[in-house]
């Protein structure tokens, strides 16, 4: 009943947004005296933050654009490798990429955002390298007959996807995938499967949050999973597919996310009114951007959403040691010959520097040479995966990793 009030709620507030927009159009049109006003302006500015935070942010597509490699452009080709009830696994590679070019499985977060959210990310790789995606899928949108979906299912899903890849790929964990791609790597290494990662990177991964503890490391040692439960889950209403399945919202998640850097928030809708009312139209279209998509979210199952909170953030069970998967405690001491390469910000205010790192640790018959580490100074928990300090300075050190350690 709660989901559907909410439900109700947000679809009432998106009609508003709509009758609101069509102010705004008219407000913008050849017939408004101060369209092109400053006081004008300002309006549209006011208005059209109005309807932002009003309206609902539908899933957004890939949409890469074509790659330019010397003089020529090449074309992403889009495509699902594997679709599971899940999650589906997506390809892109640009056309005229070489056969020997590596290939790299991004293992996407599953914390509210899709994983489209990190595309500024992916098309770092595209020119160079041929690209798999976890696109996992709004719980909300699975019908109750598919069954569970918790965190072992997550890494029987990085399992799967690695041996559907085969031998020779290279992974890179995005913030919450770290631990569950760590623990996957750990059991193709147990099994010596052919199919274990070539390497693998972590970027800004809550590997062990008593590292250097941060207000989120100290929220979390104040929940358990019964008090989240009371006030986190709820059941999806009959309306979609998923109708009686329990979630952790995904709008309930991005007003956690908003709650850790509000401040930061307000001063970027501030600042795209200011950037509105001085007619900059780049900046504006930046803010667009960015928030079309952090505003998209999508709902978790309720087992993954608690089992991934005992698991990172209340009992730390891989960096303890005590993980299971399939009824086997995880060895992150048969990880004998993966490189690993950690990778935070010196600045992120929600995976503090020295939790990532911390992997490196986990996995005490890996060789030191086999070990990399970068802090990157100037950049918080975003700025780790877009930017124009990924795309200088954080892109190029990941894919030398990568290159370093590839064989063809």
């Amino acid at each position: 009943m709660r989901y559907q009030i909410v439900d109700l709620v947000n679809r009432s507030l998106n009609a508003s947004a709509v009758a609101l927009g069509a102010v705004k159009t008219w407000t913008e049109s050849d017939l408004w005296p101060l369209r092109d006003t400053p006081v004008g302006r300002l309006q549209s500015g006011l208005l059209e933050t109005t309807v932002r935070l009003l309206r609902h942010y539908p899933k957004r597509g890939w949409n890469f654009p074509d790659v330019v490699v010397g003089r020529r452009r090449h074309p992403v080709q889009e495509a699902v490798a594997l679709e599971k009830p899940f999650c589906k696994l997506m390809r892109f590679a640009r056309t005229g990429l070489p056969a020997r070019a590596p290939r790299v499985l991004f293992v996407a977060a599953l914390s509210g955002h899709h994983a489209t959210l990190s595309r500024e990310t992916f098309a770092a790789f595209l020119p160079d390298h041929e690209v798999f995606v976890t696109d996992w899928t709004d719980a909300r949108m699975v019908p109750l007959a598919e069954g569970r979906f918790g965190f072992e299912e997550y890494i029987e899903y990085v399992v799967e996807f690695l041996e559907h890849l085969g031998p020779g790929t290279h992974v890179v964990a995005l913030c919450q995938a770290g631990v569950p791609a760590l623990a996957a790597t750990a059991v193709l290494a147990a099994a010596d499967s052919p199919c274990r990662p070539r390497s693998l990177a972590f970027m800004a991964s809550p590997m062990d949050i008593r590292v250097n503890p941060n207000l989120l490391s100290h929220i979390s040692g104040l929940v358990n999973s019964r008090l989240v439960s009371t006030f986190a889950i709820y059941r999806v209403p009959n309306r979609y597919p998923g109708r009686g399945r329990l979630v952790y919202p995904g709008w309930l998640q991005l007003g956690g996310f908003m709650t850790l850097s509000l401040r930061s928030h307000l001063e970027s809708h501030v600042e795209f009114l200011r950037a509105v009312y001085r007619g900059d139209y780049a900046a504006a279209d930046k803010f667009r951007d960015f928030y079309d998509e952090y505003f998209s979210v999508l709902d978790c199952t309720a087992e993954f959403y608690l089992e991934t909170l005992e698991n990172v953030f209340i009992d730390q069970t891989l960096p303890k040691g005590l993980l299971k998967f399939r009824g086997q405690t995880v060895d992150c001491g048969a990880i004998v010959d993966v490189p690993l390469f950690a990778l935070e910000g010196a600045k992120d205010n929600m995976v503090a520097p020295g939790q990532c790192r911390a992997a490196l640790d986990f996995c005490p018959n890996l060789p030191d040479e086999l070990k990399e580490y970068r802090l990157q100074e100037g950049v918080g928990h975003y700025g780790i995966f877009s930017g124009s300090r990924f795309r200088a300075e954080i892109a190029p050190a990941l894919k030398a990793f990568i290159r370093r350690h590839h064989r063809p």
